[in-house]
């Protein structure tokens, strides 16, 4: 894996961690906004993970 790849996984993981912060705190306050974030959040995860 050369540099490129290893940069842009990092930005895919810092999407991952930032959208799943921002899931969770629509769970807690407003529950009914959950569904905004869910594609961001499973997107990122697959694209930090190399599945995509």
């Amino acid at each position: 894996m050369n540099m490129t790849q290893q940069k842009s996984r990092t930005g895919y993981w810092m999407l991952f961690l930032v959208s799943l912060t921002v899931i969770t705190l629509l769970l807690i306050f407003q529950p009914e906004a959950f569904w905004l974030a869910l594609p961001t959040t499973v997107g990122g995860f697959a694209m930090a993970m190399d599945w995509i």
